[in-house]
C-alpha cells in the first residue's frame, strides 16, 4: 500500500469514527435520532422538528449507559414510563418516555416523537449496540 492509499484510508476511518452509530426514525414533522460517537465514547438521543422552510432543528441529550438500559427496559415492556433530567452549560433538558398501547413516545422538552412496534424493535437493537460500544471502547 503506498502512502497516498494509507492517507486516504486514514481519512475514511477518522470520518467513520465521528458517529459510529447514527440512526434516525423520521416522521412527517418530527424525528428521533440515536448516535454513538466513538471518539468521545458517548451516546446521544435527539428529537428533531421539521421547520416550515424544510430544515430540521434538534434537541439532543448525552445519555449514560444506565439511562439507555432504562429505555431498553421500557421497550421490553418492563416499564411503562421513565424520565431523565439533564443539565449542561446551564441548559436544562427534561426527557420523558412513555408507553401507550402499542406505541412508545419520546419527548425532549417541547418536542415529541412516537414509535411504532417495528420502529421500537429497530431502536432496541441500535441501543443494545450503543451499550456494547461504550462498554468495549476504552479511549
Amino acid at each position: 500500500m503506498n502512502q497516498t492509499d494509507q492517507k486516504e484510508q486514514t481519512i475514511e476511518q477518522s470520518q467513520f469514527k465521528r458517529a459510529k452509530i447514527d440512526k434516525c426514525f423520521f416522521g412527517q414533522k418530527t424525528a428521533l435520532k440515536v448516535q454513538y460517537n466513538e471518539e468521545t465514547n458517548a451516546i446521544y438521543l435527539g428529537i428533531g422538528k421539521k421547520e416550515e422552510d424544510e430544515t430540521w432543528t434538534w434537541k439532543t441529550a448525552k445519555m449514560k449507559d444506565t439511562e439507555v438500559a432504562e429505555i431498553l427496559r421500557l421497550l421490553q415492556q418492563k416499564a411503562e414510563s421513565i424520565n431523565f433530567f439533564h443539565t449542561f452549560n446551564d441548559n436544562e433538558t427534561k426527557i420523558w418516555i412513555n408507553r401507550k398501547d402499542q406505541a412508545v413516545f419520546f419527548k425532549i422538552d417541547d418536542l415529541a416523537k412516537g414509535l411504532s412496534p417495528a420502529e421500537q424493535e429497530v431502536l432496541r437493537i441500535v441501543l443494545e449496540e450503543t451499550i456494547l460500544q461504550t462498554s468495549f471502547n476504552r479511549r
